[in-house]
């Protein structure tokens, strides 16, 4: 189902000018339609199933059949990456990079995604067929990781993002420079929260004095926030929420990475 926001669908139809924001999950693609000229989202949509066959999901998509952006961005949302200082990284050995920390299929490829606002460049995996579906049908597509999306993005302080209610990336920055960055997956509130006090600990943070920004797959009022106000003060949670008038009723924290793509890569 597609939500438009400030334009008809006829408008859609006819503008030249949009920038499509995709985000590619396990089992769902998310698609969001840009005004370039005022940055303000036109149309947002969901498609369920395995973002292996990127084909068969896309052709579903009502975006992409009324829309012509002039420009498009996916960003991949998975756990096969590894983060290398700039002034270390050698293209030519991105394979071994990514080796030393995950182990890869025959099925997947490495790429580098190099951040705006860090000297740091991540080195992910990606299926080949996933990315070859992607640049049939966005010739010029910029592929990125969530790592530098977020990197770029946030700013100082510790941010958690859930990418889905049982997957979550921690940002810590400090002075504008990152000081952690790492995504977990977890099957129940509690791990939630280990892996959470495991990295606080790891850099010497206080749980129960830090503020933290929440952004993505979590409710206000649901399950995992409530387990955590026992040990995180709810005064000291905020959310990295997208402007009001940009998303309408919809939760406005939820497709805040999707919002955010297209500053990062235009």
């Amino acid at each position: 189902m597609v939500v438009f926001y400030n334009m008809t669908e006829n408008e859609v139809k006819s503008y030249p000018n949009f920038h499509l924001s995709i985000e590619i999950y396990p089992q769902r693609v998310s698609l969001l339609l840009v005004n370039k000229k005022n940055a303000k989202p036109e149309a947002i949509e969901h498609l369920s199933g395995n973002s292996q066959d990127f084909t068969q999901l896309i052709s579903q998509s009502k975006i992409t059949s009324i829309a012509t952006p002039n420009s498009v961005s996916a960003t991949l949302i998975n756990s096969l990456f590894s983060l290398v200082p700039r002034a270390l990284y050698q293209e030519e050995h991105k394979e071994t990079y990514l080796s030393q920390v995950v182990s890869l299929s025959t099925e997947h490829k490495v790429k580098s995604d190099s951040f705006l606002t860090q000297d740091i460049v991540t080195c992910y995996g990606i299926n080949t067929e996933l990315e070859t579906q992607l640049l049939t049908k966005f010739p010029t597509v910029q592929i990125k990781h969530i790592s530098s999306i977020l990197c770029d993005l946030l700013l100082d302080g510790v941010a958690v993002n859930f990418s889905s209610p049982n997957s979550y990336e921690i940002v810590v920055k400090q002075d504008k420079k990152l000081l952690f960055f790492n995504r977990f997956e977890f099957e129940n509130k509690d791990e939630s929260m280990y892996y959470l006090g495991l990295v606080m600990d790891e850099l010497g943070i206080d749980i129960r004095t830090t503020k933290f920004q929440l952004s993505g797959e979590i409710s206000k009022e649901g399950e995992t926030l409530s387990f955590w106000n026992q040990f995180i003060p709810q005064e000291n949670i905020t959310f990295n929420d997208i402007e009001a008038s940009q998303l309408n009723a919809i939760a406005r924290h939820q497709f805040f990475t999707l919002h955010k793509q297209h500053s990062c890569v235009l």
